[in-house]
């Protein structure tokens, strides 16, 4: 991505794809991976040392931290604390028997996964709502699966259609949307927002698709909760009226978006409290959503869950996540940053967990390396307390990723890095 945006305003800098792929890429995703050799971590470091300096005249960030300081304000006027929770989800009995029928169906397992697959199990994770054929026939174009580029063909229908014929044997009538116990992301965001409402939280709930900010919006309909509302059918002229709304009215508390309309370019700072239903491919869109409530002119502390199923795709999509942010601060931070998996931890992303889906190897692996670091007040570690007696899986705490500096090993005389052929010069 960074080679593409580099290529579009400044060509000469960077190179050609082959040349930056092999000047740089190669080597810093190398060494950014768990088990990298010594001299391979060496050689990705002083890799990226270089790139950043290349890019330095051309690359400007701007920082909320960096705001604050240039506008004067001291140490008692900063911007609020953050705490962004991974909470991992146990899937339901019927999530999970749709998910490994999905996985095991003969259809399946003789067609190359694709995108559409992967859709199909996200959908699993959200609510197996959008699986049930009688919607999937009836919803030509797949309101549910909105996620994916551009419409579905003939043959994805059709393929679709098969799968959804032997992926499980429920029926239809125990899959309604109004019934929480189908969904744990469902049963868990109600729960969630009668204790966030109760204390008088103002909440942002975010989704991928519209199908999914539906059923979300069914539930709370029969709560009788009030809400605000945009997604990609929103007219944009009515956007800036609703956003208003949520800012000035002190009796609507819940404000549902679409992560692709919503998660950009609003300021939502009337909210506190913010839900991810789940992971977007690109971190950067995740990190966007939370961005419309913890931004400047924020004066309460947010806090930000980020809903993962257990054991599935999510999962794999964290991970993914992860490693993509790590590339991303190695190539613009000068220290250097945790390396948490290496290519294998984030492929196979269409298999069966090993462990099931009552546990998240992840979550268990970042406990591990950030436990000792916890510093929480009196309130959140209450709230953690409630968070873990609704039936979940666990809880990461998101905000600590990266925050610590990772010590280079010392070279011997046995290691041997490759060498690198010099770079020509930008014109």
């Amino acid at each position: 991505e960074m080679w593409a945006l580099f290529y579009f305003c400044c060509p000469e800098v960077l190179g050609d794809r082959d040349e930056f792929r092999e000047r740089y890429e190669n080597y810093i995703n190398r060494g950014n991976e768990k088990d990298a050799t010594n001299p391979e971590k060496h050689i990705g470091s002083n890799v990226a040392k270089e790139l950043r300096e290349l890019i330095k005249p051309y690359f400007l960030r701007r920082m909320k931290d960096e705001v604050y300081f240039a506008t004067s304000l001291t140490n008692e006027n900063t911007l609020p604390k953050k705490n962004e929770l991974i909470i991992w989800l146990k899937l339901t009995d019927y999530q999970r028997k749709l998910y490994e029928g999905f996985l095991n169906s003969h259809i399946f397992n003789k067609m190359r996964p694709r995108l559409l697959d992967i859709t199909i199990l996200k959908n699993i994770c959200d609510h197996p709502d959008p699986l049930i054929l009688k919607k999937v026939a009836a919803e030509g174009t797949l309101e549910g699966m909105e996620d994916m580029d551009g419409k579905l063909n003939g043959h994805d229908m059709a393929r679709l259609k098969n799968m959804a014929l032997n992926v499980a044997g429920y029926d239809d009538d125990a899959l309604q949307v109004g019934q929480l116990e189908v969904s744990c992301k469902l049963s868990f965001i109600m729960s969630l927002l009668k204790n966030l409402l109760e204390e008088g939280h103002h909440v942002l709930i975010f989704s991928q698709t519209r199908k999914m900010l539906n059923i979300v919006q069914e539930a709370i309909s029969l709560k009788g909760y009030r809400f605000f509302r945009i997604d990609g059918t929103t007219k944009i002229s009515a956007r800036e009226r609703i956003v208003k709304g949520f800012q000035e009215d002190f009796g609507t508390q819940i404000f549902l978006l679409t992560t692709k309309v919503g998660g950009l370019g609003l300021t939502l700072t009337k909210a506190d409290r913010v839900i991810v239903v789940g992971p977007d491919w690109n971190p950067s869109i995740d990190n966007q959503s939370v961005d419309r409530a913890y931004r400047i002119g924020q004066t309460k502390d947010v806090i930000v869950y980020r809903l993962m199923t257990a054991g599935t795709i999510e999962e794999k999509i964290y991970r993914t996540q992860i490693f993509k942010w790590g590339l991303f601060r190695t190539a613009t931070e000068q220290k250097e940053q945790t390396r948490y998996f290496n290519q294998r931890d984030i492929q196979e992303l269409l298999s069966l967990p090993a462990q099931g889906f009552d546990v998240s190897s992840t979550q268990k692996q970042l406990q591990t390396e950030h436990e000792q670091q916890l510093d929480m007040d009196e309130s959140l570690r209450e709230h953690l307390d409630f968070l873990e007696q609704q039936g979940i899986a666990g809880v990461s705490h998101h905000s600590l990723l990266f925050s610590k500096t990772e010590v280079l090993p010392t070279l011997n005389e046995n290691d041997h890095a490759p060498a690198r052929k010099r770079r020509r010069k930008p014109f």
